[in-house]
C-alpha cells in the first residue's frame, strides 16, 4: 500500500525507520520496471529471476558492486536466494 504522493522507496524507508531496521538489513526485491526507484536505494537489493525485460535492461547498466543481486530463482524462491547471497538468511 503506497500513498499517491510517495513511491515504493519512500514507503520502504518509512517502514524501516518506524521499526528501527538498519538500512544494511533492509532489502528491496523486485521483478518489474516500477521497482527501479526502490531498488536504487542505499539498501541491498534483489532482482528475481522472473524479472521483466525492462528491469533486466536497467540491471545490466548498473555497477556490479554486489548491492543488487540477480537470482536464478523466481518469485519467493528468488527472494530467499537473494537474502542468502546477501548473507541475510
Amino acid at each position: 500500500c503506497v500513498p499517491v504522493a510517495a513511491g515504493k522507496e519512500k514507503a520502504l524507508q518509512y517502514v524501516r525507520s518506524q521499526f528501527g531496521v538498519p538500512e544494511h538489513l533492509c532489502v528491496a526485491a523486485g521483478d518489474s520496471g516500477n521497482d527501479i526507484l526502490m531498488l536504487e536505494g542505499e539498501h541491498p537489493s534483489i532482482v528475481v529471476g522472473n524479472a521483466q525485460p525492462e528491469l533486466l535492461t536497467w540491471l545490466v547498466k548498473q555497477p556490479q558492486t554486489g548491492k543488487v543481486i540477480y537470482t536464478d530463482g523466481y518469485y519467493a524462491e528468488g527472494i530467499l536466494e537473494g537474502l542468502a547471497r546477501h548473507s541475510l538468511y
